[in-house]
């Protein structure tokens, strides 16, 4: 999404959204809110898929309004599966697997991040394959699997440093850090723990991030990390400094979603060390949180946190009360799990049917009706590409201007029907060549004129394709008694060189066109390549004619 497309007045809501989301900010979902007006007003579909995936983030972040969450993020997708934004795509499947690990169904949840890593193909610059690598660490974590949760939150670490501008960046950063504390804690290796609480003090001491990392959520990990990592490696007076600073955050207040597992494991923890009482306190206080959530895998864990502290203590009573609410919530997550299928289901066929029409649309916008190749927009599109491709590996780049020879007096004289299905004939002979060489394009540029792209090809290889068309042309025995051989012929210009840094199609479609020119002047019906774009006599010596 590049905003900077846009106007002033959408750049700079944009920001307003960007700044409420950085410090998690409760006016993030008004700034969403301001912004997707201005998006419906423009009624762009990147703008508006743009709108609906912060509405959702919003609503994920700072509220507890689920069903606004769902609803806005299969808006987002609707919209930016329409306009074909990878990188926003990613980020809603992010988000997807979130809420599905939040429920309780991490292969929901993998599947859902997998699919995410898949649209994150070709992006550049973009830290969004690491958030999905990050999460899909925490299922190996969960899973047992510790070796490879590091591996996916080192890889995560280096993809999510590939953007600094992303508005949570440090955030992001410090959650890196953390779990990979948490792994080598689990892999019982306390050096690489001690480094990882270094990293965590250097990012703290950031006067850029400073404000971002002391609030909320971020501050919560933290201090649950500290605390467990000073007492894993013997720190004491830093576990006492952590854990009270800890305990002064999660005794009496509410808590977002995203901190409720850090604060089961961290009440776990506090049980293994005897010190219960507190333990007593945080799980109390967590029940306000919950009910706010009303998330019923949330509500099992903790009747299942509270079944372990019951039990360390030996108050039946309570552990039975607790048992009780497990399978009450039990029950009541294995609903939330069916409707979470059904709504996967649902969206995956809704967007399993979105993209067969956007394939076809896109098939109908870069296709010429009457020959069934590439049209003018095709080539442009398929031209950056190939000319970014041959530029950087260093390979030579053809691109052909074919013509047909004296199409206008064919038209005049045999009718336009005629002519059409001259040009389909001639159509197929490059259609033909190119289905058996994927290192060959076919394009129709407009009127009688074609453009073949031929990817890393030496001069003769180049040429000998070229002669076969202007071969099979001639087999064709179209009649056209203004040719010379009675028949239609074409005339070829080519240009084959490898590109520089700053060659485009023109460039290369200026020199071909050339050549084309210095063939129609010449002697219709022939191929002419050049190296260069210019003609000159030196050009004309150095060209290759069959």
């Amino acid at each position: 999404m590049n905003i900077e497309k846009y106007d002033y007045e959408v750049q700079t809501l944009n920001n307003e959204l960007l700044t409420n989301r950085g410090s998690m900010s409760n006016s993030y979902i008004n700034a969403c809110n301001r912004f997707l007006r201005k998006a419906k007003s423009v009624d762009d579909p990147s703008l508006l898929g743009y709108a609906y995936y912060h509405l959702a983030d919003a609503y994920y972040l700072v509220s507890t309004d689920y069903r606004k969450f769902n609803t806005n993020l299969l808006k987002a997708i609707e919209y930016l599966q329409y306009s074909g934004d990878k990188e926003y795509l990613a980020r809603c499947y992010n988000l997807l697997g979130i809420d599905s690990l939040n429920h309780g169904s991490p292969d929901l949840a993998l599947d859902y991040f997998l699919t995410g890593i898949k649209f994150c193909d070709g992006l550049e610059n973009s830290g969004v394959p690491g958030f999905l690598e990050f999460n899909i660490g925490q299922i190996y974590y969960e899973s047992g699997n510790i070796k490879q949760a590091l591996k996916s939150i080192q890889s995560a670490y280096k993809n999510i440093r590939r953007n600094e501008k992303e508005s949570l960046y440090y955030r992001n950063i410090l959650y890196c850090y953390c779990f990979e504390a948490d792994c080598y804690m689990q892999l019982n290796k306390p050096d690489s723990v001690k480094k990882c609480l270094m990293a965590i003090d250097r990012l703290e001491q950031n006067p850029k991030v400073n404000q971002e990392y002391i609030s909320g959520d971020s501050a919560i990990t933290a201090a649950d990390i500290r605390a467990r990592g000073y007492y894993f490696i013997g720190d004491m007076v830093n576990f006492q400094k952590y854990v009270s600073k800890l305990l002064k955050m999660i005794q009496n207040n509410k808590y977002p979603l995203d901190n409720m597992e850090d604060i089961f494991g961290m009440c776990r923890f506090l049980i293994r060390i005897g010190w219960v009482d507190e333990v007593v306190r945080i799980v109390k206080n967590t029940e306000r949180s919950l009910n706010d959530l009303n998330i019923h895998n949330l509500k099992k864990e903790h009747a299942k946190l509270k079944c372990e502290l019951y039990e360390s203590i030996g108050n039946k009573a309570e552990r039975v009360k607790a048992l009780e609410e497990f399978y009450r919530y039990s029950i009541e997550q294995e609903k939330e799990r069916q409707a979470n299928y059904k709504f996967f289901t649902e969206l995956r066929y809704k967007l399993s049917n979105m993209e067969k029409e956007n394939i076809t649309l896109q098939k109908q916008a870069t296709t010429d009706s009457l020959t069934g190749l590439g049209n003018r927009y095709g080539l442009n599109k398929y031209a950056d590409c190939a000319f970014e491709k041959a530029y950087s590996e260093g390979k030579s780049l053809a691109v052909e201007i074919m013509d047909v020879d004296n199409f206008k007096n064919f038209n005049d004289t045999y009718g336009h029907q005629a002519g059409d299905d001259c040009l389909t004939h001639i159509a197929g002979v490059i259609k033909e060549l190119s289905d058996k060489n994927k290192s060959i394009h076919g394009f129709r540029y407009g009127g009688d004129e074609f453009v073949i792209i031929y990817e890393d090809m030496t001069d003769d290889e180049v040429m000998n394709y070229a002669r076969v068309i202007r071969e099979k042309v001639i087999e064709k025995h179209i009649d056209n008694k203004d040719s010379d051989l009675g028949i239609v012929t074409v005339s070829q210009g080519i240009r084959n060189s490898i590109p520089r840094k700053a060659n485009k199609l023109w460039d290369y479609m200026y020199a071909a066109d050339n050549a084309l020119y210095e063939v129609k002047r010449n002697s219709k019906g022939e191929v002419v390549l050049l190296h260069k774009a210019v003609i000159s006599q030196k050009s004309l010596d150095d060209a290759t004619h069959i």
